[in-house]
């Protein structure tokens, strides 16, 4: 197959399969609806779809297990994905409980639970961008904890981990204790 080849294949397969960049010749969107942060702000933007199936309910259990390290100066995915459930749910005005939410950080993503001054060793370097998010989330009931391990194996000593966030043993005993309490696990790799 000729390189030409394999970029319309790819092109046609990117539009198919609606990837986030336009596909050629497509009509621009009329009237994209509005993002919303009906209960965290700034993070976790969600949009309002009356018509769309498979709607959030009421109740559930749900963390994300993340290991992807963010880019430099912007918040953690994981993150993100917490805040946008708990914008979710607040969009759809349910009056059940919520599910409960937890993240798990570790590998990569260890850094976005660190003071400032540990971040400032990792590659990103800098203040952390994640510090206004996880004290949003914690405030909102969402569980965070990041990995021992992986702090330890980072280099930084526990006293390093951001207040409010919570110390596993390890990502693996959190991996395996959650689903065993009937959690759902969504991957942010």
């Amino acid at each position: 197959m000729s390189p030409l080849h394999r970029r319309l294949v790819f092109v046609g397969v990117a539009c198919a399969s609606s990837i986030a960049f336009p596909c050629p010749g497509a009509e621009p969107a009329a009237e994209l609806p509005p993002p919303q942060f009906p209960q965290i702000d700034t993070y976790g933007s969600v949009v309002a779809l009356p018509d769309a199936g498979e709607r959030i309910r009421a109740g559930g259990k749900v963390y994300f297990d993340t290991t992807a390290a963010a880019p430099a100066g912007k918040p953690n995915r994981g993150l993100e994905s917490a805040a946008r459930l708990v914008n979710l749910y607040a969009l759809e005005g349910l009056t059940g409980p919520r599910p409960q939410v937890a993240v798990i950080l570790h590998f990569n993503a260890t850094a976005a639970a660190l003071k400032d001054e540990a971040y400032a060793k990792s590659p990103g370097g800098g203040s952390n961008p994640n510090r206004e998010l996880l004290e949003k989330l914690i405030a909102n009931g969402v569980e965070v904890w990041v990995c021992g391990q992986s702090v330890i194996r980072g280099g930084n000593s526990l006293s390093e981990v951001l207040p409010g966030i919570r110390i596993a043993q390890s990502a693996m005993t959190f991996n395996i204790n959650r689903p065993a309490d009937g959690w759902t696990s969504i991957g942010v790799y």
